[in-house]
C-alpha cells in the first residue's frame, strides 16, 4: 500500500485499559483529552510501533481502541492489515460506530 493511501486509512492503536502498549507495558501513550488531541508518540523501537486496520483479532474484554493519525513520513514496515510507524498520535478513542464494521460492540453502563 502507497504511502498516500495509508494516510487516507482510518487506523487503530489496541491499548490496555491503563493506556499501555499491548506488546510492552512499560510504554504509556499520551493519551487524547475530551477534544484534544495526544502528544505526538515517537517509538523507541527500531521497527517502530504498530497500527491496525482491523482491531477485532487484537481485542480483549478491557482493550481500548484509539483513532490514530500517522505522521508524514513513510511506515516503516507495511504488511495488509497493519503497518509499523515511528511517530504517531492518538486523535480520539474509538466509538462505537467505528468499531461496529468489526463487529466489536463496547457496552456502557446505562442509567434509566
Amino acid at each position: 500500500m502507497k504511502h498516500h493511501q495509508n494516510r487516507s486509512q482510518l487506523w487503530f492503536k489496541v491499548l490496555s485499559p491503563e493506556g499501555r502498549d499491548l506488546d510492552n507495558e512499560m510504554k504509556k501513550w499520551p493519551l487524547p483529552d475530551g477534544e484534544k488531541k495526544g502528544e505526538w508518540f515517537i517509538s523507541g523501537s527500531r521497527i517502530g510501533t504498530w497500527l491496525v486496520l482491523d482491531p477485532k483479532e487484537h481485542m480483549q474484554k478491557t482493550n481500548r481502541v484509539f483513532i490514530a493519525e500517522l505522521e508524514k513520513s513513510e511506515p516503516i514496515i507495511e504488511l495488509p492489515g497493519i503497518i509499523w510507524v515511528r511517530q504517531v498520535r492518538l486523535i480520539r478513542e474509538a466509538t462505537n460506530l467505528d468499531l461496529k464494521p468489526f463487529g466489536i460492540y463496547r457496552v456502557f453502563k446505562q442509567i434509566i
